[in-house]
C-alpha cells in the first residue's frame, strides 16, 4: 500500500510540475485577467509581385502574384490605394490575419509597364516637380508634365526619370 501511495504522490508532483508550465499566462507580469485570452501578435510579412484587379465597386478584388505564381488577395485600406497600379509591380509590407487575405499596412510601387518606378509625394520645386521618397529624400523628376500640378501633394507613381523628358509618365496613387 505504501508503494502505491508513494507512487500517486510522485505521479501527483509531476502533474502539478507539468501543469504550472503549461500554463499561458506564467512569464507575463503584471495582472492578468484568467478571462481574457491572450490573442498571438500577427508577424509582419513582406511580399513582391505584380497587382491585378478585377471587377468593380463593392465586387472589386484587388490581388497580387509574386514571382513563385501565388496569389494572394489584399485587403485594408490600403488595397484601394493598390487598385490604381493595376498591372504595376509592387513590395507589400503586412499581416495574414485577415480571412481571407492579405492586410496590407504599407507598400512601394518599383516599377510600372515594365519600368522602373519611383513612388512618392509629388511636391512642387523651383526647378519644377520632385518626388518625397518614402525614405525622406527628394528626388527631382525632370520632364513632368504640367498637368502634374493637379496632383501636387498626392502619392504617385513616376517611370522614365532616367531616360529622355518624353518618356516620362506618371500615375496618381493616392490623394491627400
Amino acid at each position: 500500500m505504501e508503494m502505491k501511495c508513494s507512487r500517486i504522490i510522485t505521479m501527483a508532483a509531476a502533474f502539478s510540475a507539468f501543469a504550472s508550465t503549461d500554463n499561458p499566462n506564467s512569464g507575463l507580469t503584471g495582472p492578468v485577467d484568467p478571462m481574457q485570452p491572450i490573442l498571438p501578435v500577427p508577424s509582419m510579412t513582406t511580399i513582391a509581385g505584380r497587382i491585378s484587379v478585377t471587377g468593380v465597386g463593392g465586387d472589386r478584388l484587388v490581388e497580387l502574384r509574386d514571382g513563385f505564381g501565388n496569389v494572394y488577395g489584399l485587403v485594408g485600406s490600403e488595397a484601394s490605394s493598390l487598385a490604381r497600379v493595376d498591372g504595376g509591380d509592387v513590395v507589400v509590407r503586412g499581416t495574414f490575419d485577415a480571412n481571407p487575405g492579405f492586410m496590407v499596412d504599407e507598400f512601394e510601387v518599383t516599377a510600372m509597364n515594365g519600368h522602373p518606378a519611383l513612388d512618392g509625394v509629388l511636391q512642387m520645386i523651383d526647378e519644377g516637380f520632385a518626388l518625397r521618397l518614402t525614405d525622406g529624400s527628394l528626388r527631382v523628376v525632370p520632364g513632368l508634365a504640367a498637368e502634374c500640378a493637379e496632383h501636387v501633394d498626392a502619392r504617385v507613381w513616376v517611370t522614365g526619370w532616367e531616360e529622355d523628358a518624353e518618356a516620362v509618365q506618371s500615375g496618381l496613387i493616392a490623394a491627400v
